[in-house]
């Protein structure tokens, strides 16, 4: 019998756990954090690294840590060389990780790590019961739910026919590894797909690499504006009583498909260099040549020819962990809005014990909930009842 089972141990669940343990709401033998992996922030870590991405989009007071200023502290007794770049003093990405390694370490995260995959969430009269794969079941007086979108890769209709080809892989998928050799086609416009096209382009093995993408690129600091952290825009989104209003601004809110300046000009300045072709429009169409070559035909009858696809497109809209908390919200009634995701309480409690974070709490915590700051965020909130 534990006192809380967070399940999920990347940026939001890793948040969730630390603070309990760090501010004492909580002993390790009483934590018990269940994820797929056999580390913490390991999918993050293995898709940034896949990617080559150097520098996080947040700034640096975004991070697991409780102080805000505890990365630039790290940086400077680590001596840090370019620990943060640019206006907003966006981290690299190696000294985030081991900050964030370094305090999972201290606060004891590693010791309450159970690898496994949640299929079951129940409720008794003793507490909320986690069933894994193999069978083993845990029972505690609270349940954190903090599910990563990222687990479940969105594929565009157009290729489902290709889906299974070892020619076509998504950039989610954690063990694909990235083509060494030949033409890549990079499908995707935001952040993901411009740090992917722009790493192959480094690449003196492969022979060319094409972005292509639905719209131009569009340039943005970060994935929203910074009034959805504080008051400014949150007061008046707290006022809407409908939920699908809310989910409406969200999308609003989110700028989905958008990219840094910086990196905007690193991909025109491979462009230029004749590294890198970029084209923007639908794709209608894909096709296997006699060869095994990919084609894709394009609305405007354009085709683009390659030996590989990666896909960066994101991940499918859904709610996680559907398969088993569909059943629950069935039978537990649990309140949830039009588009399926959780109706919560201000503290992020779905049902007496059973809290969220994450893509989950994004109806009441707003448009950041996804991000690092919005599992800052959420570890502030459910520890208001710990």
């Amino acid at each position: 019998m534990y006192k809380w089972i967070v399940i999920g141990g990347g940026i939001q669940g890793s948040c969730v756990a630390s603070r309990l343990l760090e501010e004492k709401k909580v002993e390790k033998r009483d934590l018990l954090i269940i994820d797929p992996h056999k580390q913490p922030l390991e999918r993050w870590m293995t898709i940034t690294e896949k990617i080559e991405m150097e520098y996080l989009r947040s700034p640096l007071v975004h991070h697991l840590d409780t102080d805000p200023y505890s990365l630039k502290k790290y940086a400077s007794i680590h001596n840090y060389a370019s620990g943060f770049k640019g206006q907003y003093q966006r981290p690299r990405l190696d000294m985030f990780n081991q900050h964030s390694l370094d305090l999972l370490e201290e606060t004891g995260v590693m010791e309450c790590w159970l690898q496994g995959e949640v299929d079951k969430l129940s409720w008794a009269e003793q507490g909320w019961t986690v069933r894994i794969a193999d069978g083993r079941c845990f029972t505690s007086e609270r349940v954190v739910l903090a599910i990563g979108v990222n687990h479940t890769p969105y594929y565009p209709s157009w290729m489902e026919k290709y889906k299974e080809s070892p020619s076509i892989q998504h950039v989610f998928e954690m063990d694909n590894e990235l083509p060494e050799t030949g033409d890549v086609i990079v499908i995707g416009g935001g952040m993901t797909a411009a740090h992917l096209a722009y790493a192959l382009t480094q690449k003196e093995s492969i022979h060319s690499v094409t972005m292509v993408k639905r719209h131009p690129l569009r340039i943005h600091h970060f994935d929203s504006d910074p009034g959805w952290l504080g008051p400014k825009f949150l007061n008046t989104y707290h006022k809407l009583t409908s939920y699908k209003e809310r989910r409406e601004v969200i999308q609003k809110a989110r700028n989905r498909g958008s990219i840094t300046r910086d990196l905007y000009f690193k991909l025109l300045k491979q462009e230029r260099l004749g590294k890198l072709d970029i084209h923007t429009g639908c794709i209608q169409e894909i096709r296997k040549d006699m060869d095994g070559e990919m084609q894709l035909f394009m609305e405007n009858e354009e085709m683009i020819a390659g030996s590989s696809i990666l896909l960066a497109t994101g991940p499918a809209i859904a709610l996680p962990g559907k398969a088993w908390l569909d059943p629950l919200i069935d039978k537990m009634q649990l309140p949830c809005a039009p588009c399926g995701f959780p109706v919560v309480t201000k503290t992020l409690e779905w049902k007496k014990g059973l809290f969220v974070a994450g893509a989950l709490a994004e109806l009441e915590i707003g448009p950041v909930s996804r991000n690092i700051a919005g599992a800052r965020k959420a570890a502030e909130r459910i520890l208001q009842l710990a």
